[in-house]
């Protein structure tokens, strides 16, 4: 586990956004972000295939 650096913001900036699926004409996601929900969905599959093949297992008959 990382060690806390003992920085913390002094300021917040929230940004409002209009509701809704559509984005501005132009407007490209940010890379960083796409790959870093990559990576969190093949994180979440493989935990969820790891915990699904460990039910099976508690399900089969004794060899």
């Amino acid at each position: 586990m990382a060690k806390p650096k003992g920085k913390t913001a002094c300021t917040l900036r929230l940004v409002a956004e209009a509701a809704g699926d559509t984005q501005a004409p132009g407007a490209k996601p940010d890379p960083r972000l796409v790959n870093l929900v990559r990576l969190l969905a093949r994180q979440a599959a493989r935990e969820f295939a790891r915990s699904i093949e460990e039910g099976q297992a508690d399900q089969r008959p004794p060899a």
